[in-house]
């Protein structure tokens, strides 16, 4: 994730167009970023959000994978770093199913989706021996969009 940051931000950088003298006369355009540009935050949270998906969408598509108990986004999806993007906890999940929708989602947001799929009784386990990833999940940014244990 954070490689996927620096490279948005190298082209960033290269915003401001200048004339590269190639042979004789032609010329090729490079662009960098003028540090001083007032809006620049602006801009950097503007190319370095991904594009917006649905939740409201996400979440009915996420329920009809199976008996799905907890659903949580986190790192693309908020723009934070985390260990994970998406962390799915349900019996009986259709793992063919969630293939097409996991290509669907990376092709709508356009960058790999870390993901993480758990039974009940493993989320529960790890949940209860303090788990290093368990815990960076629950006490890190995250959105929850399906909660049937209770959180």
């Amino acid at each position: 994730m954070v490689k996927r940051q620096r490279r948005k931000s190298k082209r960033l950088r290269r915003l401001r167009r200048r004339k590269k003298m190639i042979n004789a006369g032609g010329g090729k355009s490079c662009y960098s970023l003028n540090p001083k540009f007032e809006f620049l935050a602006d801009l950097k949270n503007l190319m370095l959000t991904p594009p917006p998906a649905s939740l409201g969408r996400m979440e009915k598509r996420i329920a009809g994978l199976g008996r799905v108990k907890l659903a949580l986004v986190s790192g693309v999806f908020l723009n934070k770093e985390n260990v994970a993007d998406i962390l799915i906890v349900g019996d009986d999940v259709d793992r063919r199913k969630f293939k097409t929708f996991l290509k669907s989602l990376e092709a709508e947001i356009g960058t790999q989706i870390i993901y993480a799929i758990m039974d009940r009784e493993e989320f529960n386990y790890r949940k209860a021996m303090f788990d290093r990833f368990v815990r960076l999940m629950l006490e890190g940014p995250h959105e929850v969009l399906i909660d049937r244990i209770g959180l």
